[in-house]
């Protein structure tokens, strides 16, 4: 199987992340004799958990890493009070499971509570510290977060609104290309290109940016973009004789996409 060439998307991550963690390196080191090892370790995942493919994704890993491992600590270090075993796991995890529902915690932040739960029990050293212990860790993570998430808006960031229509020309170009070359089996990725563009409008539209999604032109644009990608899909997976229908119908939809006015 051929390597693939990274994307420019990748190398820019990747350049966000080796930078973050040049500067997370350097705030350890000045952080002098009181920081360990597992401190390092705390603020490298930080950083790394900060800088994932799109800032959507990185702000709401950031808040379940944060938001489960205080959540977590708070509730095993009040059990440790009076259950001092592993007793306190199975407790912990079934209050952290009832009372995190309750709460509205998503499966992420619940799930990084239970880590915390049993990571307070599991280590001696952790336990003898217990909420120090939960402080620390957090203060820590935090700060490898907000290095990760500064660097990922000073460098290469791209606002909302503009990556929706970057994704609507990509959408554009892929179906040129397809009515341009002749039906191709990639079809599947067609669709996930579909997807992750309808995910970007969902997240514009519950933004301070979703007037601009809301005019007719702009809502016209989604329907004709949503009908020509429905004929390219359906152009790679028809008879060939029935090529000529989706073809035709797929052209007429790109053509009335790109006289429309309004915001992707």
């Amino acid at each position: 199987m051929a390597l693939r060439s990274p994307s420019a998307a990748q190398i820019r991550n990747a350049l966000q992340v080796g930078f973050a963690g040049f500067l997370a390196g350097g705030l350890f080191l000045f952080a002098g004799t009181d920081a360990t090892r597992v401190d390092a370790f705390y603020l490298a995942y930080g950083v790394a958990r900060s800088l994932l493919p799109t800032p959507e994704a990185s702000l709401k890993a950031a808040r379940a890493r944060v938001i489960g491992t205080v959540f977590g600590g708070f509730v095993v270090v009040l059990l440790l009070q009076s259950v001092s075993n592993w007793l306190a796991v199975g407790i912990g995890y079934v209050l952290i499971k009832l009372v995190g529902r309750r709460l509205g915690f998503d499966q992420a932040t619940l799930t990084n509570a239970v880590i915390m739960a049993v990571l307070l029990v599991a280590v001696p050293d952790y336990q003898a510290m217990g909420g120090l212990y939960v402080l620390y860790r957090s203060l820590w993570h935090l700060a490898g977060l907000m290095i990760g998430m500064a660097i990922e808006r000073l460098f290469w960031f791209t606002p909302l609104l503009k990556r929706l229509q970057h994704s609507e020309s990509d959408l554009i170009q892929r179906l040129d290309d397809l009515l341009g070359e002749g039906p191709a089996q990639r079809h599947q990725e067609l669709i996930k290109a579909y997807a992750a563009h309808c995910t970007l409008r969902t997240l514009v539209l519950s933004s301070d940016q979703a007037h601009k999604l809301t005019t007719p032109d702009s809502q016209e644009r989604q329907e004709w973009l949503e009908q020509a990608v429905r004929h390219g899909v359906a152009l790679q997976r028809v008879p060939k004789e029935l090529e000529a229908i989706d073809s035709e119908g797929c052209g007429e939809a790109l053509h009335q996409l790109k006289s429309c006015g309004g915001s992707a």
